[in-house]
């Protein structure tokens, strides 16, 4: 079975609606050691895509590398996302998704609930 597509059954919550300034994270890439700041533009229980913030840093994540989520400033949901760990599924310029290793430990209707 094809993983991408498996993984891409997850109902996935835009967050276009939200300002930027609340959608921002820190993260640490394996590969590069460096923290690096991005913009989540969606998510969903199994994983999210997110576009650096800045395009200089893109040499700091390769597929299939570990990331670190430091921090976050995600609505009024501080730190729901810290500590979280996910994978580089796929990369296309600036924007990367991510699988979350593992799954958020909460339902997608209680996701929804936080970002709105």
């Amino acid at each position: 079975m094809n993983r991408s597509a498996e993984r891409r059954k997850h109902t996935r919550i835009e967050l276009g609606s939200i300002n930027g300034f609340f959608r921002q994270c820190d993260i640490a890439a394996s590969s590069s050691g460096r923290d690096l700041d991005i913009t989540i533009l969606n998510i969903s229980t199994q994983g999210m895509k997110f576009i650096l913030n800045s395009r200089a840093d893109s040499s700091g994540i390769n597929p299939d590398d570990e990331i670190f989520i430091r921090g976050c400033i995600f609505n009024d949901n501080i730190g729901f996302l810290s500590s979280q760990k996910a994978v580089t599924v796929w990369q296309e310029d600036s924007l990367y998704g991510v699988k979350f290793t593992p799954a958020l430990d909460i339902d997608h209707t209680t996701l929804a609930e936080m970002m709105t």
